[in-house]
């Protein structure tokens, strides 16, 4: 027959996993942050590329607006007229992130110019060294993603 201490210590629960928890929800945890991190890196990197295609597109389609015959200089005024709207178009950027890209006076956005094609460049110069969100090292491992040089969009139209 059992005694009464034997019916207890069955319902009793043992205390020596009471730290097995912690330790899985500490692993798991470092698991899943870290692919939240990816996924939300990843995320920025391609909301900027977009953006830097999207402006650059918008700058492109912007140069047909210019009048030849009304212009003493066409490609001082497309190159103006590019420039100002690649910066309207970027507008919603954080300050730091649009003076790195667009410069003074969207100054950095390229605009070549070659018979009637026009090409338009937006480039944010070396994101590995300067990224918006810090880029993840695992210990052992490295930079938890491959990032690229530069982040950049690029448009083409023909004028003619």
């Amino acid at each position: 027959m059992a005694s009464i201490t034997d019916i207890l210590n069955r319902h009793v629960p043992k205390r020596r996993q009471s730290g097995a928890a912690a330790i899985e929800f500490a692993m798991l945890f470092m698991l899943f942050f870290t692919l939240f991190y990816a996924l939300v890196t990843y995320a920025i990197v391609f909301l900027l590329q977009s953006s830097f295609i999207y402006a650059a597109s918008e700058g492109a389609r912007s140069a047909i607006a210019v009048d030849p015959m009304t212009s003493s200089n066409v490609g001082t005024a497309i190159t103006a007229r590019v420039r100002g709207t690649v910066g309207n178009t970027l507008a919603w950027l954080p300050d730091n992130i649009r003076e790195r890209v667009l410069g003074d006076g969207n100054s950095n956005v390229m605009v070549d110019m070659a018979g009637n094609s026009v090409t338009v460049r937006v480039v944010y110069p070396n994101y590995i060294t300067n990224p918006v969100i810090p880029i993840l090292n695992i210990p052992g491992y490295g930079p938890m993603l491959p990032m690229p040089l530069n982040l950049q969009g690029n448009a083409s139209i023909n004028l003619a």
